[in-house]
Formats: structure tokens, C-alpha cells, sequence
């Protein structure tokens, strides 16, 4: 083989590891993602895992116009965009609720049906979270819109209000775009009363993971 042939071979192996590197990226310390729900059989559990394809992105977000949510919204998909290395997950604010895969609106309300599932953030004292999985009976399809409930407990100048909002947006949004769990480590973002801001290493690795493994679920919505 000539060496010019030689150079493009080995270009071409090393451009095949790389593919297969964004194909299927390994990641040691993670943790599980995965819903867990009744079987549809009536017996057991069935494992619910979900990422937006391709196709579906951005996803598009509606937030409620209450200071400072939409600051912190969008705040919440930049950072959530960065934990990306090839862009497998975006989202964009819209300002048709009708037309949005994502609802942010403030206060808990009511569970909306028995095949909802809600993931609750412990944050105390100042504000509290809850974001809304609706699945069909067959837990075959995931309803859109997911709803994000934001919840200030406490008077707008509450010291510490606006750091606990923005917190909770952005590990709100990590249930929105697959990690239906929470993590069991406190310095992670995703744990269920978390006290950092950003992702932890972990769970950018849970979230990579996540979206280089087959969903189970297929979203259906507007």
C-alpha cells in the first residue's frame, strides 16, 4: 500500500473509533435514570427510559411570564445544552403553550391523572419543585406536554429565593429531557434536595448515557 493510502486508511480508522465513540460513549460513574412503573401485565414493574430524538428537537419550551422564570428558564437550557458533547439535546422558549413540549408554570397542583407520575424536588425552605410524566396505559408513549411546576413557599425577598428558583428550574429540566430519576448522591444536581447549581460530572455522564441508549417510550404530542 502506497503511503498515501496508508494515511488515508489509518484516517479512517481513527474517523470510525470517533463515530463510535458518539454512537456509544462509555461512562463508568453514573446512576439510574430509568423509571420504574407498573407493568402493563398487571404484575411487576416496567422500565420507562426516554430521550428526545433528533427530529423532536428543540424541544419546545412554554414558561409562565412570572419573574424570574423565564431568566432562569433559559438559563436552565444553556446549561443543559453544554453538558452535551454533540449536540444531542436543545430547547428553545415558544410563546404558544398550545404548540409546547414543555409547560413551566408556578405553584403544585393536583396530580393530573393516575397515569401521571410525579417527580418531586425536596427544596427547602424558600421554594419546591415538581415536574409531571404523563404515560399512555400501555406505557408505550410518553403525553406531551411534560409540566414543570416552580413553587416560591416564601415572599419574593426572601434571602436566598432566587438562587433556590434557579436551582430548581435547571434540575427540573433534567427530569424534561430523560432522568426520570433522582440521583442518590448529594453532590449531584439530579438528587432529590439538591444544593448545587449545575451538573455534577455524574450526572452529565447519566445524561450522555441517556441519549445513546434506546427510549422506550415514544413522545406524543402536539
Amino acid at each position: 500500500m502506497s503511503p498515501r493510502g496508508q494515511l488515508t486508511a489509518a484516517a479512517f480508522a481513527a474517523l470510525s473509533l470517533a463515530c463510535g465513540d458518539i454512537a456509544s460513549p462509555r461512562r463508568a460513574d453514573i446512576y439510574e435514570w430509568r423509571l420504574e412503573v407498573a407493568a402493563t401485565s398487571g404484575e411487576g414493574l416496567d422500565t420507562v427510559s426516554f430521550h428526545w430524538p433528533a427530529e423532536r428537537l428543540p424541544v419546545r419550551i412554554w414558561v409562565e411570564q412570572t419573574d424570574p422564570l423565564p431568566a432562569d428558564v433559559a438559563h436552565a437550557i444553556t446549561v443543559w445544552r453544554g453538558e452535551f458533547l454533540y449536540g444531542e439535546y436543545d430547547a428553545t422558549v415558544v410563546s404558544d403553550s398550545s404548540a409546547a413540549d414543555v409547560i413551566v408554570t408556578t405553584g403544585i397542583q393536583p396530580d393530573i391523572g393516575v397515569s401521571a407520575v410525579r417527580l418531586h424536588s425536596a427544596l427547602a425552605p424558600q421554594c419546591a419543585g415538581a415536574t409531571d410524566i404523563n404515560l399512555s396505559d400501555d406505557n408505550t408513549q410518553l403525553l406531551l406536554p411534560i409540566r414543570i411546576h416552580i413553587d416560591p413557599t416564601s415572599a419574593p425577598a426572601t434571602p436566598g429565593l432566587d438562587e433556590c428558583l434557579a436551582l430548581t428550574i435547571t434540575h427540573e429540566l433534567g427530569h424534561s429531557l430523560g432522568i426520570f430519576r433522582h440521583s442518590p448522591n448529594s453532590s449531584d444536581l439530579m438528587y432529590f434536595n439538591p444544593s448545587v447549581p449545575v451538573p455534577s460530572e455524574r450526572d452529565r455522564n447519566t445524561a450522555e448515557v441517556i441519549y445513546h441508549v434506546p427510549s422506550t417510550v415514544e413522545a406524543v404530542g402536539p
